[in-house]
């Protein structure tokens, strides 16, 4: 799992892997520049590496951004297509059509050089309303704090405070309707789908299916 550094408000992320190889090539170079044979021969080699990994120190490898946006991307991608087979296998039995997004994602916050932060589309529900046709869409991001305002251009992130330890983030859906034309064009907001005009914000996918069931069965 890749980690972040929390020695420094930038994003550092350290890659474990290497991080242990290049852990043990240092232990070799302690060795050779600090014990002599008679060591290795009396304590062993297994003592001798816990003994150093206790004292170590070691400089976290850092990750360019371009690779931290690319494997952000496909992580959430994944849980995504997940959630999307886990909602569509509730729905589908009730008589509701699920679209599952097309695995497209985004950095909302590049502009601020957090690159790990990012978007995507899960899925949509269609829905008939009174006034005509419209789409429970179901968004999911890999962070769960702040709020999202929707807009007919889609979902506006505020307040959003990045956790400095990544594994610590947690995935989020977002969820909120739309109204959309005779041709399938967005053209407003569902406000049924908001309080107070944010969009709905929640961490499980029961709470998922049961809004859709609600909401657009009616």
């Amino acid at each position: 799992m890749m980690q972040i550094s929390t020695h420094t408000s930038a994003v550092r992320y350290i890659d474990n892997l290497q991080l242990q190889r290049d852990l043990e090539v240092q232990k070799q170079a302690h060795f050779a520049s600090q014990r002599g044979p008679s060591y290795f021969l009396s304590h062993g080699l297994d003592s001798s590496r816990r003994e150093l990994a206790a004292s170590g120190n070691i400089t976290p490898l850092i990750v360019s951004k371009s690779e931290v946006a690319r494997l952000s991307a496909l992580k959430l991608a994944a849980e995504a297509d997940k959630a999307s087979a886990a909602i569509a296998k509730v729905l589908t039995p009730h008589g509701l059509k699920v679209v599952r997004g097309d695995r497209t994602v985004t950095q909302p916050f590049a502009n601020r050089r957090l690159v790990h932060l990012c978007e995507t589309m899960v899925c949509y529900v269609p829905y008939a309303t009174n006034e005509g046709n419209g789409r429970l869409v179901v968004k999911m991001t890999n962070f769960a704090s702040g709020v999202a305002v929707p807009t007919s251009d889609g979902i506006h992130y505020r307040d959003v405070v990045p956790m400095q330890d990544t594994s610590a983030e947690r995935n989020a859906f977002r969820v909120l309707g739309v109204l959309t034309d005779a041709e399938g064009q967005v053209v407003g907001i569902d406000q049924r789908f908001t309080t107070k005009g944010i969009a709905w914000s929640v961490g499980s996918l029961k709470a998922v299916t049961d809004a859709c069931k609600r909401r657009a069965m009616r």
